[in-house]
Parts: C-alpha cells; sequence; structure tokens
C-alpha cells in the first residue's frame, strides 16, 4: 500500500511539474533588464521622498518605469508616501497623513531642502505629460481605486499585489501587469494557479513575482523553485543602476529591479 501511495505522489509531482513548464511558455507584459525608479527615484541622496523632483528627475535620467509608495489618505483619496525617519523630516498627525495637511505642508528632507509633495491630482498630470512611462504602484492593489482616480493609467500601470485574490483582480481588470509580492508566493500557490489556468484561461497564471533582495537570498527553497518554473522576478532594491547591471547578470529570472541611484 505503502509503495502505491508513493507512486502516486511521483506521478503527481511529476505532472504538476510538467503542467509548470507547459505554462510557463508566456512571459510578462514588460521587458526584461528593466529599472524601476524606487519610489520616485534618490533626490539629493534622499530615498523614499516620493515627490514631484524625484520623479521628474528619474524622468529626466531616462528610467521608463517609476514606483510610486501610493497610500490613502484618511479621507479616501490616495496620495505618494512613504514614512521615513531617517530620510523625510516631516510630521504628520496621522500615517497615512490627511490630504489636506500632506498638502499644505512641503516634504522636508533631513538635507534641509523642501520637497513637492503628490497627490493623486499631481500623479495623473506628471504621467499624462510623459506618456512613455509606466507608473509602477506599491501599497495599494485595490482596483477599484486605482481606476478610480487613474482611469487614463490603467494601461499602464504595473500593481504589486499582496495577495492572490487582488492579482487575480488587477489581472481581470485590464491592468498593465500585476505582479505577486513576495508575502503572498509560495510554489503551492504558483503551481495550483497554473494548473487552474491550464484548464480555464480565465484564471490568470502567476507571470511574475516581486521580492526582496534578501528574501531571494535567504530563502533557498524558493531560489530554486523560481529557477525551476522559470518565474520572472521584480527585486528590489539596487543602490544604483550599476548595481542593477550587475544583478541582471548574475540573478536568474531577474526581469526588473528597483533601484534608488538614477545618475546626472
Amino acid at each position: 500500500m505503502k509503495k502505491v501511495v508513493f507512486y502516486i505522489l511521483c506521478i503527481v509531482v511529476a505532472l504538476a511539474v510538467s503542467l509548470v513548464f507547459y505554462v510557463r511558455a508566456n512571459e510578462p507584459d514588460v521587458p526584461d533588464n528593466s529599472v524601476i525608479a524606487h519610489a520616485g527615484g534618490n533626490i539629493d541622496s534622499l530615498t523614499y521622498t516620493n515627490s514631484r523632483e524625484a520623479v521628474e528627475h528619474a524622468i529626466a535620467c531616462g528610467v521608463k518605469y517609476i514606483e510610486l509608495d501610493v497610500v490613502i489618505s484618511p479621507e479616501g483619496e490616495p496620495l505618494a508616501f512613504h514614512s521615513s525617519d531617517d530620510m523625510i523630516d516631516t510630521v504628520y498627525s496621522c500615517d497615512p497623513p490627511h490630504i489636506g495637511e500632506f498638502i499644505s505642508a512641503p516634504l522636508r528632507g533631513k538635507n534641509g531642502k523642501s520637497y513637492t509633495p503628490l497627490t493623486w491630482r499631481e500623479i495623473n498630470e506628471i504621467f499624462l505629460a510623459h506618456p512613455d512611462i509606466t507608473f509602477v504602484v506599491d501599497k495599494t492593489d485595490d482596483p477599484a481605486v486605482l481606476e478610480k482616480y487613474f482611469p487614463k493609467l490603467k494601461k499602464r500601470m504595473v500593481v504589486e499585489c499582496f495577495s492572490l485574490e487582488r492579482y487575480k483582480e488587477i489581472t481581470h481588470a485590464g491592468f498593465k501587469q500585476a505582479m505577486l509580492s513576495e508575502e503572498a508566493v509560495s510554489p503551492v500557490t504558483v503551481i495550483w494557479q497554473d494548473v487552474k489556468h491550464l484548464f480555464n484561461s480565465n484564471e490568470p497564471r502567476v507571470d511574475m513575482v516581486a521580492i526582496g533582495r534578501d528574501t531571494y537570498n535567504s530563502d533557498r527553497k524558493m531560489r530554486w523553485f523560481i529557477k525551476l518554473c522559470n518565474l520572472p522576478m521584480a527585486m528590489w532594491s539596487a543602490t544604483d543602476q550599476n548595481r542593477a547591471k550587475e544583478m541582471f547578470d548574475k540573478i536568474p529570472n531577474l526581469w526588473m529591479v528597483y533601484t534608488n541611484e538614477l545618475g546626472r
């Protein structure tokens, strides 16, 4: 009886692996070796400003993918914000801040300089003025919110999703690309979704994951699984573009890298 169970398990595993390789024929809707300006990219050596100045600097450097930390104010409006005591000196009454105080108080850096905060209105303004730039969204993965406030950017948005259900919703809603965050990724999740996709095309497969470099380095099983499945990754974060290039050269299946320093 034990042998029968063992053989059945071997067949199931072999079938699952075969299905994975069969389903993995397609690629995500983003070019490989793409650099993402992390939190808009550094400005004056400051990270996480998510500011107009950072985004404009990234655009001037020729970066085509710009990530912002999109959070929801108590009033329900999206704004670009990431609390960072080391880099930003502005203190708000809550986190995320109220939209009124966020607009009225400039972002003050530890270097003494001030930076322009971005609400959903300014984000739309910048990205619509630069139609060749793709908006990478972190923190908020609710398609209803993103469609409401960024309707004209939908086809130009790469959204990090923090659950498989959100990943499905973003994919079905027609955004440019969904990425499943590391906290929701597991071999069982990916393989089972691949199997469902094989028998039902309305079930999207997981074709890109967002993962931190430390997580990738420390989780040997996940590294082997990603390599075995040929699963594209977006990885954060490189200190500069030279480091990003080294990562592309050394890490299999690395598709996109979140980068801080962008040159110029």
